[in-house]
């Protein structure tokens, strides 16, 4: 048997950290607060719609693929996965936006609650079937994940709804030592074994949220050959908390140390952040 020359394995295998993969965001939320305006700001997009909530604005007209039922998902990335392109430009996608993972792991309970088939429904469901199910929807999502996550050349976007739990020992978790013993913390609305995955495969943890008072916008806006920056104001503002807090369940992985939060993000202004320390839009 011809041994192997581990040295050419090696060479074609080892690369720079991330190299060769676009990034991957999650941006929770409450309702309305911005999460699928911050998937339309990124370039050729095309939005996975579980909720039929993406609407058009007069700068930013994303392509949507409407979801609805779980095996939706398998049909759009088996379409990434084979190269396939926007029928509108004939280009191929940049950005995969997943816009509502909350309402996506209630597809994923609804196609395993089809597939266990007919059942006693004079029986209430125990804690233990419950715990079968959405273990078994969790399984499903982790895989979704995985398959999306080895796509090269493409960057993801992943959104869900917010939820608050109460943590009874924060001290227990080893995430800070002058935690209270109790507190509440705000996450994504999904199961703990669904938010376990995609916290994983994700380089920045954001929570969108809005203000209201008087604020300075400051945006890049190309002029002839230039790139310059213009000021505006405005009355009210949309953040992204990205710094990690026990309040939030946020974070990021770059080599630079961000503010507490992004004004007015989008996803090039995000990328720029982790790429450069730059925050200005």
């Amino acid at each position: 048997m011809a041994s192997k020359d581990y040295a050419a394995i090696a060479r074609a295998k080892i690369t720079n950290a991330g190299s060769g993969r676009m990034p991957r965001y999650l941006v929770y939320g409450r309702n309305k607060k911005g999460k699928t305006r911050f998937c339309s700001t990124a370039p050729n997009v095309l939005i996975c719609d579980p909720e039929d909530g993406t609407i058009a604005e007069k700068k930013l007209n994303p392509e949507v693929w409407h979801i609805t039922q779980w095996t939706d998902l398998e049909e759009v990335y088996q379409f990434v996965k084979g190269g396939g392109k926007s029928p509108k430009t004939g280009e191929a996608y940049q950005w995969i936006a997943l816009d509502g993972m909350t309402r996506m792991l209630g597809m994923a309970v609804d196609f395993v609650n089809a597939q266990i088939g007919d059942k006693d429904l004079t029986k209430k469901p125990t804690d233990q079937d419950n715990r079968r199910l959405y273990g078994r929807a969790n399984k499903l999502i982790e895989a979704m994940l995985h398959n999306f996550h080895s796509l090269r050349g493409v960057g993801l976007i992943f959104t869900a709804s917010e939820r608050v739990i109460e943590i009874e020992n924060m001290e227990d978790m080893g995430e800070d030592d002058d935690a209270s013993p109790s507190s509440f913390q705000y996450v994504p609305d999904l199961s703990p074994g669904a938010r376990s995955p995609l916290n994983q495969v994700v380089d920045l943890i954001g929570r969108i949220y809005v203000v209201r008072g008087e604020f300075e916008v400051k945006r890049r806006v190309k002029v002839g050959d230039k790139v310059v920056v213009k000021t505006s104001t405005t009355t009210t503002q949309r953040r992204l908390f990205v710094s990690p807090h026990e309040m939030y369940d946020t974070g990021y992985r770059s080599g630079y140390t961000l503010p507490d939060f992004l004004a007015e993000p989008t996803v090039a202004s995000v990328g720029r952040a982790l790429r450069e320390g730059k925050v200005t839009n």
